[in-house]
């Protein structure tokens, strides 16, 4: 059998696996149109996740085949660059706000809002519909599909792609020049972003990191937060996951270090009610996630605190959870991170690091795998760090104090971060 029948029958098999999930979910219909779309995947069980990532490896391989060697780079270099152009430049431009959730906008109406002229947008949008974002009805006006209609049916989704576009995709074509300015990767100054945001530079010509853009700028800050909240809701990022990576029973107070706007406390607090948390987070942030508590089950139980990662940890706890923060810093300051809470613990004292876990190649499935070094480069990008292996974060941490003793690491199904745990032992 030829690689590429070979290749379809693995599509085949894993359409199959994907479709049944969706028909016993109840959306047999799926069309990717905004009335009979689920708004994200989460009700697939962890057989079906794994039949998504095979769905979409095999459909991969499959388009790489068809296009050739030389299609697949004429992709790479050019049609994929234009078609995310396109989307965000549609996405600035607030188009999918301007698009009624039910019903359409002609093009003259929607060229007026936006102050574009109406033959250029239409060019914009029929590609962009190409690429499944935003489509023409019958009428030739312009209406959603399930993946422009995110700006309008979730907020936390919306700012995420928006964070995306107006920061980190910026960053994309400075990889080599910041490789020449610094071979190691770890210097943020030279990272991609600060090369992409330089026309910001201050008075002395420091380059602005991406810290340094989120200070000064309050919309994007929020949008970075929002964008922690909603990828609970990616698949391979689920809240739920969380609930099942660890023994949160044998916790009865938790610090929450760098936990944004509590999504991940709230669910803990939710389904463990032993458990008392402190979220730890900046000022403004603090005071966003404090705001929403009243309306929030459980928020007895979940207070917050201004805190600084490197300031010395203050409280006393159980638990010390730093879930998605060490992956935005290079060693030495994920170093300090972790040596901030050191004088707080007590022997017995757990601390608990939930991030993505860099596997061997080909350890795991190509899609998952592909999925986890996206992620390990795009902290490269933005932070001028990375996603690491068990034993990197274990010498990370042991570096920081011999009391720590590793516990093990634990994956829960479809998950793309892993927990590991550290005891703090008595002298």
């Amino acid at each position: 059998m030829s690689t590429i029948r070979g290749t379809l029958s693995e599509l085949s098999r894993a359409a199959d696996a994907f479709a049944h999930e969706v028909d016993e979910a109840g959306y047999g219909d799926y069309t990717f149109l905004p009335d009979n779309s689920p708004f994200d995947l989460s009700f697939l069980t962890s057989k079906g996740l794994e039949a998504r990532g095979s769905l979409i490896a095999a459909a991969e391989k499959i388009l790489r085949l068809a296009k050739g060697p030389q299609g697949c780079l004429a992709s790479f270099a050019d049609t994929k660059g234009i078609e995310m152009g396109t989307i965000q430049a549609l996405t600035q431009l607030e188009v999918p706000d301007k698009v009624p959730l039910q019903g359409s906008i002609t093009y003259e109406e929607l060229a007026g809002v936006i102050r574009v002229a109406p033959e250029l947008l239409q060019r914009l949008v029929r590609l962009a519909a190409l690429a499944g974002f935003l489509i023409e009805d019958e009428s030739g006006a312009v209406r959603h599909t399930a993946m422009s209609a995110v700006f309008l049916r979730d907020t936390a989704a919306g700012d995420t792609a928006r964070f995306l576009f107006d920061v980190d995709m910026r960053a994309y074509s400075f990889f080599a020049d910041s490789l020449r300015l610094d071979p190691s990767g770890q210097n943020i100054g030279d990272g991609p972003t600060a090369l992409a945001f330089q026309h910001d530079s201050d008075d002395q010509g420091n380059r602005p990191t991406i810290w340094d853009i989120l200070e000064r700028n309050p919309i994007q800050r929020a949008r970075f937060h929002s964008t922690m909240q909603a990828l609970g809701s990616f698949p391979s990022h689920l809240l739920k996951h969380i609930l099942v990576a660890h023994d949160w029973h044998s916790i009865g107070s938790l610090v929450d270090v760098g936990g944004s706007l509590g999504h991940a406390s709230l669910v803990i607090a939710e389904n463990f009610p032993e458990i008392r948390i402190t979220v730890q987070d900046l000022p403004d942030v603090v005071e966003r996630g404090r705001s929403s508590l009243p309306t929030v089950p459980h928020a007895e139980r979940v207070s917050f605190q201004a805190h600084d990662l490197f300031q010395e940890q203050a409280i006393i706890a159980d638990a010390y959870f730093l879930r998605q923060i060490l992956h935005d810093w290079p060693d030495g300051d994920a170093e300090r991170i972790v040596r901030c809470l050191i004088p707080a613990m007590r022997p017995g004292a757990k601390l608990l690091i939930m991030d993505i876990v860099v596997p061997e190649p080909g350890a795991i499935s190509p899609y998952m795998e592909k999925y986890l070094r996206t992620y390990d480069v795009s902290m490269f990008s933005m932070f001028s760090a990375k996603e690491r292996t068990v034993q990197q974060l274990r010498d990370l941490v042991e570096r920081c104090s011999a009391r720590l003793q590793f516990q093990g690491i634990s994956c829960p199904p479809g998950s793309a971060t892993s927990l590991l745990s550290w005891v703090y032992s008595a002298e």
